[in-house]
């Protein structure tokens, strides 16, 4: 806390104007009160000649005037009163302190001033991270995040991963190739045999052209599971690959088609 000062400076207007004033410091924030006995000026002119001060108060009295003012900056200030100059020197408290001098600080920490301020602009930072930290980590987790296969790569992906040693090979076989037609062209097919499939097959749009190639393969595929015929694993991959070509069509001749 500035410590206060009052310096008492006493202008009299008689037939000249004198000025007394008491000899001492004047620091940042001091109140100055001075007493001015004329009325030679009006309070307006008294503001006007005190400008570069913070004028805490104006009292007119018998005889004059009790100012009380305050200066914020050091410096040497002089107001013109009549024929005379009344002349502040206004000091910094730190002009005072030696430089050479080492002071030990307090162990205590102090507390901010503003610290309403700080609060809420550590709060709105604080808001800040957690969002851009939410969407980076969303953004993550969606480039992360595999995305859905289509039908063909799906069908690619199962009949790759067959053993033609596995015994239900033509099986698995003909449900991934099930399981395509149903994804492509959302009907239910799997359970059907193949003469039911082939009459769910003949009202679909665009694939008249291919319905031979497919009865002929899902007939074939039935002769090696049901009629007790151990299939070699050479004609299991014979199989597949025609299955392969077969597929590739399909899915060709369904871009065409949109």
């Amino acid at each position: 806390m500035i410590k206060k000062f009052i310096c008492s400076l006493t202008v009299f207007l008689l037939l000249t104007l004198a000025v007394s004033a008491e000899s001492r410091n004047i620091y940042i924030g001091d109140i100055i009160s001075i007493e001015i006995e004329s009325k030679s000026f009006s309070a307006d002119e008294l503001k006007a000649k005190f400008q570069d001060f913070e004028i805490i108060e104006i009292k007119e009295k018998s005889g004059g005037y009790s100012v009380s003012l305050r200066a914020f900056i050091p410096g040497e200030y002089k107001i013109t009163l009549g024929s005379k100059d009344v002349v502040i020197n206004v000091h910094s408290t730190l002009e005072d302190i030696s430089r050479e001098d080492i002071f030990e600080g307090e162990n205590r920490v102090a507390e901010p001033g503003v610290s309403l301020h700080w609060h809420t602009l550590l709060y709105i930072f604080a808001g800040i991270f957690v969002l851009s930290g939410g969407y980076i980590l969303t953004k993550k987790i969606i480039e992360k995040k595999p995305k859905q296969k289509s039908p063909l790569d799906l069908f690619l992906q199962r009949a790759g991963r067959l053993l033609a040693e596995d015994e239900n090979y033509l099986v698995d076989l003909t449900y991934y190739f099930k399981n395509y037609l149903e994804a492509v062209y959302k009907f239910k097919i799997i359970g059907k045999t193949t003469a039911e499939i082939m009459d769910e097959l003949k009202n679909i749009q665009g694939l008249s052209n291919m319905l031979f190639e497919i009865n002929k393969w899902l007939t074939e595929c039935d002769r090696l599971k049901f009629t007790g015929i151990k299939a070699q694993s050479e004609e299991k991959q014979e199989h597949h690959v025609k299955l392969i070509d077969l597929v590739e069509k399909i899915d060709a001749q369904k871009e065409e088609t949109k």
